[in-house]
């Protein structure tokens, strides 16, 4: 996990757990995602802020690694989760949630499992601080 000040930075808690999340401000760096990264560390997460709720695709192009996702709506409750997203899955599959979500975010592959994390569980973050460096 690169330490890049380009990225704004929030902590994300979820099950008691506070990740240091980065947040792709960009479009082209919501594409990167974490493409080309060698590791994303236990304590790390990468939190996509999208403009408005829609079932958002999340390739793994160019990834070293799986990973778990987790889609959550306006209201940062989890709504779909995908556990050990393969880097052999691309270019076969997006992963899309079922319903509508705003933010996505990717974790250390084994969190879920690992922090018994469930559909409905909340995620507790504050963009305030950020908000003046996310382009819709």
């Amino acid at each position: 996990f690169i330490v890049d000040q380009s990225y704004p930075r929030t902590t994300v808690t979820l099950k008691g757990t506070a990740y240091n999340a980065k947040i792709p401000a960009s479009e082209a760096a919501r594409q990167k995602g974490l493409s080309g990264s060698e590791s994303l560390g236990r304590g790390d997460a990468m939190l996509f802020v999208f403009p408005r709720d829609d079932t958002w695709g999340i390739w793994m192009k160019d990834m070293n690694y799986a990973i778990d996702i987790i889609w959550l709506d306006e209201d940062k409750q989890i709504v779909y989760m995908v556990k050990s997203a393969d880097p052999s899955s691309y270019p076969d599959t997006t992963f899309k949630p079922k319903k509508p979500a705003r933010y996505v975010l990717e974790l250390s592959e084994g969190t879920i499992e690992a922090r018994s994390i469930k559909i409905n569980d909340k995620a507790v973050f504050d963009l305030s601080t950020v908000e003046g460096q996310l382009n819709s």
